[in-house]
Formats: C-alpha cells, structure tokens, sequence
C-alpha cells in the first residue's frame, strides 16, 4: 500500500464526525444478469464504472494491471479514482440513487464506517465463483462482514532495517537494540501502526487486542516511548529522507514503501516481516448502494479474483493477495504459503477493534502525542 496513510489521521478525524444510522442491505442481482459469460466480452462493450482504489502508487499499479487490461478485454470504460477514507463521506453526500462511484475500496475502518451507514450493496456470493479460490484467513478475520464485497489483497507494517549493519529484521526488538539507539524512525502520524508494534510482540491478549482500550493499551505506549527515536515521521517523504540520507537506519514502514526503497537501493536495505507477526489491512472492494452499473459492477468483483488479475497485480507490489495460488515474485521473501501463515503473520485492527478506538479516539491521540514528545530526538 504506497502512502495510502499518509494522511489518513486527518482525513479519519474528519470521518469520525459521522455517527452510526443502522445498515440498509440491497439484493443484489446475479453475477452478469443480463448476459452469460461466454458473451460478457460483448455484453459490456463501451459502459462505464467507476472503480476507488488507495491513491499513489496503488492506484497507478491498479490501473495498468487490474482496469487497462479489463477494459481490453471487454471492451469497457472503466475508470478508477484514487481516495484514502473520503470514500464514506463523499457517498453520504451524494443522492442515494446516484452514488459518486461504483466500487469502492476498503480496510477495516471504512468497511465498518460504511456498513454503519447502510451505504454498502451486500454480494450475491454464489454469482462470484472466484471466491472459493480465496483463502478463509479474509473471511475468518472479518466475522459478520464477510458478505460484503471481494477481498482482494492487503497490505503490512513491515521492519527495514539498513543492510550493512547486518541486523536482520526477523524481530521488533531490533527497534529497541542499543545498536540503533537514536537511529530509529516510526509513523507519528498513523499512529495506530506504531502503537500497534508492541502489541504485536505481546502474547498478554490475542492478536492486538491490547490495543482496543487506553487501560490496557497504557503498557504499550509505554513501550513506544522507550525507543530512541532519531525523528518521527509524518509523511512517507519525510520517512525516505530519514533512511536516505542516513539520519536513522532502521523503520517502521509499510508494505509498498519497503518494495521501494529494495527497488530504488538493493544493496542498501533489507526489510521483512517479524517473527512475532506484524499489523496488517485487508483489501476488500464493495459495491457501493445505488449503483447504476449492478452488473457490471458484479462481473468486475469476479474479475479481480481471478488468477491472472492477481498475478499481475502482485508481480508490482509487495502486498498479499487474496488467491491461494499466486505465483509470488523473487522480491517478496517470506510469502505466506498457507492460511495458517496468514493467520500467523497478520494481525489486523479489526472492525470492531476500530469501533472501540473511536470510542475513545482523542484519548488515544493525545497519549500517543505524550509518547511521540517524550521520545523524539
């Protein structure tokens, strides 16, 4: 996920504006409705459908191997625009009938957000027979949601660290080693991943539970405000100058910014995921209600499980895609290889984990901002 969380604190303060109106569900219609698959090819020559995927570099690796080559295929004018968590908004104030887009993309936040405003179109999952290709691990961690939309792939909290210091990054206790004291960098901005490496490491709660409520997060703000911080960053340009012009030489980072810096600097990083498992997002892509392309919209979900789709997809990223068999490029070392893996490696801030922080939000910010202050510099 390249700079999807850039900045994504503010525009979430912005979305937690929005308070819960009950979820209003649609029947859906079968996967083409109107045409078989044998003449899809034909069926949706020159409609259109608007498709949100993260911004940056996800959109840009979305449009050349998801939607340029559908569009070729079938003939279609799908189009995608690039959001972070405006999506709930922007549909909100759009009429009910005439939503801004079709599909849009979602993590666990704003799947929870937009079920709570009843803006979701529920899938017929018997007209997307992709799905049984789908590792269970996608529906396991989201129990009671799983009726919404397609998971396609996800993203991570990854640990790099700088190559000639021969330190592998096989642990987050690498943050904390005196080897790198004063020489680390970590999100000040989406706090929540940072906070969410000492929950991680913890075996006290399953997965991050620990981090749902401030009495038993308390231990892990604690925690963060024990490593020496070279500097914070705020944006994914300030965590490169970080690393590149040697001010810190190891990192929190994300799945697609790690794959740059490998790509860009091969001989001078090495990145990975920790022993201990790493926080992580899934991306699930929903039909948004009110959308005037049903069909369409239903045979595009089905697409992006297919085989091929992923391929392509995950030969430019560093993400995990939802097929169980993909086949995984040279620079993604450590792949997971079965659901067992998935479940071990990637822990996600649940829907309802999300609901709890919220619950609480400006609480959790200003400790974070305490920790951030106490340990900078």
């Amino acid at each position: 996920m390249s700079r999807i969380r850039q900045d994504q604190s503010l525009n979430r303060r912005r979305l937690l504006q929005y308070t819960a109106a009950g979820v209003g569900l649609l029947a859906m219609p079968a996967i083409i409705g109107r045409a078989a698959l044998a003449t899809a090819q034909t069926s949706f020559a020159g409609e259109s459908l608007i498709v949100v995927p993260w911004s940056g570099n996800y959109e840009l690796v979305f449009k050349e191997t998801v939607i340029d080559p559908f569009n070729a295929q079938y003939g279609t004018k799908v189009e995608s625009v690039g959001g972070w968590d405006q999506m709930v908004p922007q549909i909100i104030a759009a009429p009910a009938d005439n939503p801004p887009f079709d599909i849009t993309v979602t993590e666990e936040f704003i799947a929870g957000q937009g079920q709570s405003e009843g803006l979701w179109a529920k899938a017929d999952r018997a007209s997307i027979p992709n799905l049984d290709a789908v590792y269970p691990y996608f529906a396991e961690t989201r129990p009671g949601y799983e009726s919404w939309g397609v998971p396609f792939a996800g993203g991570t909290s990854m640990l790099i660290v700088r190559k000639r210091l021969e330190i592998a990054p096989d642990t987050w206790g690498v943050l904390w080693d005196d080897r790198l004291a004063g020489k680390v960098t970590a999100d000040g901005s989406s706090w929540w991943w940072s906070l969410s490496v000492p929950a991680a490491m913890s075996t006290a709660h399953p997965g991050l539970d620990e981090m749902y409520a401030l009495a038993t997060a308390e231990p892990l703000f604690a925690k963060m405000g024990q490593l020496k911080v070279a500097r914070w960053y705020m944006t994914g340009a300030e965590q490169a100058n970080l690393l590149n012009q040697k001010e810190a030489d190891a990192a929190l980072t994300y799945s697609s910014d790690a794959l740059g810096f490998l790509t860009d600097s091969p001989d001078e990083y090495v990145a990975g995921v920790p022993k201990e498992g790493t926080s992580a997002w899934t991306d699930w892509f929903i039909k948004v209600r009110g959308t005037r392309h049903n069909d369409l919209a239903d045979f595009f979900l089905n697409y992006l499980l297919e085989k091929e789709t992923q391929g392509r997809f995950l030969a430019k990223s560093m993400v995990f895609m939802s097929r169980k068999d993909v086949t995984v490029p040279p620079h993604w070392t450590g792949y997971p290889q079965s659901n067992a893996d998935f479940h071990k490696m990637f822990q996600l801030i649940t829907i309802d984990g999300w609901a709890k922080i919220n619950a609480n939000y400006q609480a959790f910010d200003d400790r974070m901002k305490q920790t951030i202050t106490r340990s900078a510099g």
